[in-house]
């Protein structure tokens, strides 16, 4: 055997190409096997405190097992609701997890842990469907997939404690609901050859379910097998040329955590032979959120993502230390804290992986992504506080799209002044054919301009391009085409430009082309902070921070305030979004330029 390790991308995968790579009785966790060893020291560590603290309230009630009821499974058919039925069904998940980590630990609790993890164990696998609602027509959906990896590791991490007929149910239910059909039908769910986020959760999920669970070794392969060529397509096409995921760091997160648990267990099984995470399309792909990043845990909102994002520090640390991208421990830095998780897997490697040790944040610095067009620029307030400002190109049907062609995010300390809004209320309405009726989908609720009364359209063929960067010494600066984005006839330019000067000036300027029949622009920027008007000025204020915003050109031009609290109530979203407006007239050529100033 060749002493070079192979990557999921190295060839295309047959059972008998992975058979001698998992042939011997290597442990998969190594880590979990030496914690047993001293699990005192463990349980008084840093991170285990972290994780044990952010689940306890998960203790409350704990006999009450929550019950998901058919008439929450039909409302999402019924009015598209999805959070009746979600709720219990992950609560049951997260309970489960919980309590499995303190068994495992020792931790003193007062209840009766192996009674109430054989209950919520028994509970999961008397569920009708581990498929949700919203996902009824596949045979496996990321949630089954999710739940076979949770059970599995349930037993991995517990088996001894628990009764035979518990442990045989696991694996009798798990077999019955997600390998065998994974081994029989992979090639008719639509996820397997995905390029989104699904690939990588449920053949990740599915094939860590069958290490785990599987003793016929010949099944396994054959399962490895069909994981590793589904997982080259998530490889290859869910992510750019250059690593950048259109979908967002929250589903870039998502997308990978799976994984990367499955990755290290590979590696472990065949003594390195296998080693995915050194693989070189792995590290560019590592190497995307920290040029997202806007401070702390903010990071810039494109796609159906929200402002904050929460991650699996053990998934991190071990992902920057395979791939050799340190940045990634930025996205640890002071004050973030893991994200809560229901699965049980991930709170093990959070415990395992992770050191316990935070840095301090890291000094933002100018970034450019090329493939989905994307530039982040820094600057400082006229006292020297540090802010960012991130816009974007790309087009509209990426992953999660929203028609956000030109939008901008302006940030200070944890502060967007200016935003991207993020996502809007996950519903049968908003993955289906209304969806652009959504403010938080369309362009509507972003801070780009309607032209003619038109938004953005919705389609591959509405595009715009990040055109030219300028990252210094001197002012920044980026320029984005996004008349193509417009299905406005006439139109035949769109060009937004944005310039920070060395004293921390910014200034907006949009240029618009017509060849006949010019049209109108209404000219908008959108915000969640407190917001005061006065004619051609106008002020935006988050927290301690403020944005002074003038409008230059045209002349004459006032600004308008829109809250749009209803849409925002609609979507379960707290807070107001403001639509802060004015009007360019028509003409053959026009312009529309605003200055700001963050203090």
């Amino acid at each position: 055997m060749s002493n070079t390790p192979l990557f999921i991308e190295s060839r295309a995968w047959q059972a008998n190409d992975v058979l001698p790579l998992i042939a011997n009785a290597a442990p998969l966790f190594p880590e979990l096997e030496a914690a047993r060893a001293d699990l005192a020291g463990l349980r008084s560590s840093p991170q285990a405190q972290v994780i044990l603290a952010q689940t306890e309230p998960l203790l409350t009630d704990v006999a009450n097992i929550p019950q998901p009821k058919y008439t929450a499974y039909r409302r999402f058919i019924k009015d598209g609701d999805r959070e009746e039925y979600e709720e219990p069904y992950f609560a049951r998940r997260a309970r489960l997890s919980a309590l499995a980590l303190r068994a495992f630990l020792g931790s003193e609790t007062g209840l009766p842990l192996k009674a109430l993890i054989q209950d919520y164990i028994w509970a999961i696998c008397e569920e009708t469907n581990w498929v949700l609602p919203a996902h009824e027509n596949r045979p496996i959906d990321l949630f089954s997939a999710e739940t076979a990896f949770t059970l599995a590791q349930t037993l991995a991490l517990l088996g001894d404690q628990l009764d035979a007929e518990v442990a045989h149910r696991i694996y009798i239910e798990t077999d019955r609901r997600v390998l065998e059909p994974y081994l029989r039908w992979h090639d008719s769910m639509w996820w397997y050859w995905g390029s989104n986020n699904w690939n990588g959760v449920c053949n990740s999920s599915v094939a860590a379910a069958f290490l785990l669970l599987e003793r016929d070794p010949r099944r396994v392969a054959e399962a490895l097998a069909i994981a590793f060529r589904g997982l080259q397509t998530f490889l290859a096409t869910a992510f750019e040329s250059d690593g950048s995921s259109t979908e967002g760091v929250a589903y870039w997160h998502y997308g990978l955590i799976n994984l990367v648990a499955l990755a290290e267990m590979l590696r472990a099984r065949s003594g390195g032979a296998l080693d995915p995470l050194a693989s070189p399309r792995l590290r560019q792909i590592a190497a995307y959120p920290p040029a997202m990043q806007l401070s702390g845990s903010v990071f810039a909102a494109f796609s159906d993502c929200d402002e904050t994002t929460h991650f699996n520090f053990g998934i991190i640390q071990r992902l920057a230390e395979r791939t050799g991208v340190t940045a990634l421990r930025n996205l640890l830095a002071r004050p973030a804290r893991p994200g809560l998780d229901w699965r049980i897997q991930m709170h093990l490697r959070n415990l395992l992986w992770w050191d316990g040790i935070q840095p301090d944040a890291p000094a933002i610095t100018d970034a450019v992504l090329t493939a989905p067009g994307i530039a982040r620029l820094t600057g400082a307030t006229a006292a020297g506080t540090p802010f960012v400002l991130a816009i974007k190109a790309g087009h509209n049907a990426e992953n999660h799209n929203q028609n956000d062609i030109g939008s901008f995010v302006l940030h200070i300390t944890g502060e967007n002044l200016l935003t991207d809004p993020g996502r809007g209320l996950y519903s049968r309405q908003y993955f289906g054919p209304q969806r652009y009726e959504n403010i938080f989908a369309n362009s509507y609720g972003h801070s780009v301009p309607r032209i003619g009364g038109q938004l953005q359209g919705a389609g591959r063929q509405y595009q715009g391009e990040l055109v030219a960067v300028t990252t210094g010494p001197g002012p920044k600066s980026a320029v984005v085409e996004f008349g193509r984005a417009y299905p406005v006839e006439g139109l035949t330019r769109a060009t937004r430009t944005v310039v920070i000067a060395e004293d921390g000036t910014v200034t907006l300027t949009d240029e618009f082309e017509f060849d006949r029949a010019p049209q109108p622009v209404e000219e908008a920027f959108v915000t969640w902070g407190d917001v005061v008007a006065h004619g051609p000025t106008a002020s935006i204020r988050c927290g301690q921070y403020a944005l002074h915003m003038a409008i230059e050109a045209p002349v004459g031009a006032r600004f308008a305030v829109e809250a749009l609290a209803e849409a925002c109530r609609a979507n379960q979203r707290e807070g107001v979004l403001k639509r802060l407006t004015f009007i360019v007239p028509p003409a053959a050529q026009s312009a529309a330029r605003v200055k700001m100033m963050v203090e």
